[in-house]
């Protein structure tokens, strides 16, 4: 399926002056003291929103073409690149991360895990700012916002129209993704900074 790349350009474009002008801070630092975490907070919470705006309004765009089967065609081919030209713009790695994954490029590290797994376990996840290994690392949750999603992500026993399912199988032999309910963690962004060198 061809998306039209003006309209991927112009939303982003309009996105980006959008969120240049947002200062909304976030909460759940957990990084050293001497990282400046509310301007990592503020950064990744700008970014993120950005991409899950984009993101939506390109599969919304595609599901109105061609229904929730043009859909997964989008995020199979499209969503890793939109991904991408945003990491570029922001010189950080953006990437969406579940350890119920439907792409392979979404398994988390064995680092990531952990946050996860506190996500999980928390009634109310709220966004991290962790330190590793040189990077600033930042993680919101992701969650099953709305009941559309579950035509992709949902029961796969009545919930996933067949046409729809055998075209996951197709794009994502192991698709672990399905047998959500709305409101559940699906998993979440990540937004890595490298931390400037001191001289």
């Amino acid at each position: 399926m061809k998306i039209n790349a003006t309209y991927f350009f112009s939303a982003m474009v309009a996105l980006l002056v959008a969120a240049s002008c947002s200062s909304r801070q976030q909460s759940g630092q957990e990084a050293p003291d001497s990282i400046d975490t509310i301007a990592y907070m503020k950064s990744g919470d700008s970014i993120t929103r950005i991409m899950q705006e984009v993101l939506l309004k390109n599969v919304m765009q595609a599901t109105k073409a061609g229904g929730a089967v043009y859909a997964v065609e989008f995020c199979n081919e499209r969503a890793m690149p939109l991904t991408d030209s945003l990491s570029a713009i922001y010189n950080c790695r953006i990437q969406r991360i579940s350890d119920r994954f439907r792409n392979p490029a979404n398994k988390p590290t064995e680092s990531d895990l952990p946050v996860l797994e506190g996500m999980m376990s928390s009634g109310q996840a709220k966004p991290v700012v962790t330190s590793d290994a040189g990077s600033i690392v930042y993680y919101k949750p992701i969650k099953i916002g709305m009941a559309s999603c579950l035509n992709c992500h949902g029961s796969e026993n009545g919930q996933i129209d067949r046409n729809i399912l055998d075209v996951i199988k197709q794009k994502y032999p192991a698709d672990n993704a399905t047998g959500y309910k709305e409101g559940d963690l699906r998993g979440a962004w990540k937004i890595t900074f490298q931390i400037p060198e001191q001289h």
